[in-house]
């Protein structure tokens, strides 16, 4: 048994610990409490690591990352509009073949570990991303994400990626980390998917009880594009090949578009949301999807905040994500929550940690085993250093620590 000690320690489902510690035995947390009933329970033959002024977390989840784009990170698409950006990212993202892909993403997950990313819910064009995932110590859900506006396409769309996720599922290293790495499928959004393939995956998704992940009010193109079919997205899909001429606009929210079809309930995470208005949130709310948002890929691409005190105030839940490489510069957690508090300076530190750890957790369906310090959970924990014993914790960690990386 491996006793470790920490000026700080916050398992998030209780309050903080000064003077903590962590037994771990096996992999799996054996104890959690101060640092003397830790080391008089664990007994003499326990191994004690001090991490001194540190703050000891459960490891974080990136609740939605795309890591089979990580090759645009030495050339990413322009920024200078939504839609400019929408349209780069389109006609590249098959251009590089499964190698380049495959070595870009290992290194990006690599990277996401040493920081002290435990999990993540990474949505997929490229199967290659289950594979690489699957070789790497992060857990997480692996979305195989489905496309295309034409509805007489729908079945043969679905029917196509239900062989690809078996042929997936069917792979070495995905078998080999079955429970630890879950691949499933799940739509784009309203403005790229028919509503006949958006009904049949949300149907797939009720019957089998797996998660579902969702882009939603990203951005006014898009919300413009269903509302009236105006804006940008409709000349650039029809450019690229992916418009339906038969397509007419539902007159209704991404939000609203999504619950006429069933894709909203307590399995769903809807990614983005800086375009809602209060209906939108009061759907949301009575469905109970979580949110995911990814504060420093909406800087970059100007398409506005997620209302996240507003969210918080009505009870929904609010998980944490980077996006990709194509939107930001980094896939790292900690400077993600020093964002999202820059962006809302009333919001507690303490939720925003929850946020990034047990909150998004719960949205994969992972908090049997991470999100929290508690006995009987994984020991995937991450380390924080700070220079004053006492610096509030909750405030180091969504400050943009230069010390943080997962515990060794």
């Amino acid at each position: 048994m491996i006793v470790y000690t920490a000026r700080h320690v916050l398992p998030v489902a209780s309050p903080p610990l000064v003077d903590g510690a962590v037994a771990v035995r096996e992999g799996r947390i054996a104890a959690v409490g101060r640092r003397h009933e830790v080391s008089k329970a664990a007994g003499a033959g326990a191994e004690t690591r001090d991490l001194g002024n540190a703050v000891l977390l459960p490891g974080l989840v990136n609740a939605h990352t795309r890591i089979d784009l990580s090759w645009m990170r030495d050339d990413p698409p322009p920024a200078e509009s939504w839609a400019a950006w929408f349209r780069d990212v389109l006609e590249r993202q098959s251009r590089p073949d499964d190698a380049a892909v495959r070595a870009a993403a290992e290194e990006t997950v690599a990277a996401m570990a040493a920081r002290g990313t435990v999990a993540v819910g990474d949505v997929a064009v490229r199967p290659v991303a289950a594979q690489v995932l699957a070789r790497s110590t992060l857990h997480g859900v692996v979305f195989l994400e489905l496309s295309g506006l034409r509805t007489d396409e729908a079945e043969r769309i679905l029917d196509r990626a239900a062989e690809t996720l078996d042929a997936v599922e069917r792979t070495p290293e995905v078998k080999a980390a079955a429970g630890r790495v879950s691949v499933v499928l799940a739509p784009h959004g309203a403005h790229t998917t028919s509503p006949a393939l958006l009904k049949a995956l949300a149907g797939r998704a009720a019957a089998t009880g797996e998660i579902l992940t969702v882009q939603a009010g990203e951005s006014a193109d898009e919300t413009s594009m269903l509302h009236d079919g105006s804006g940008p997205l409709p000349e650039i899909l029809r450019s690229l090949g992916l418009w339906d001429e038969g397509w007419r606009a539902p007159g209704h929210s991404p939000i609203e578009c999504l619950d006429r079809l069933g894709v909203l309930s307590s399995r769903t995470l809807v990614v983005h949301g800086v375009q809602f208005g209060a209906q939108d949130l009061s759907k949301l709310q009575a469905r109970g999807a979580t949110l995911v948002t990814c504060p420093r890929s909406n800087v970059r691409l100007g398409v506005g905040r997620t209302p996240v005190p507003k969210l918080l105030s009505m009870g929904i839940p609010v998980a944490l994500g980077t996006g990709s490489l194509a939107s930001a510069g980094d896939l790292d957690l900690f400077a993600e929550m020093a964002s999202l508090r820059s962006e809302h300076p009333g919001l507690s530190p303490a939720a925003v940690v929850r946020m990034a750890t047990l909150n998004g957790a719960r949205a994969l369906r992972l908090e049997r085993h991470l999100g929290t310090i508690e006995v009987g959970k994984l020991a995937a924990l991450a380390v924080v250093g700070i220079e004053d014993p006492g610096d509030d914790p909750f405030e180091a960690v969504t400050s943009g620590p230069e010390a943080a990386s997962s515990l060794a």
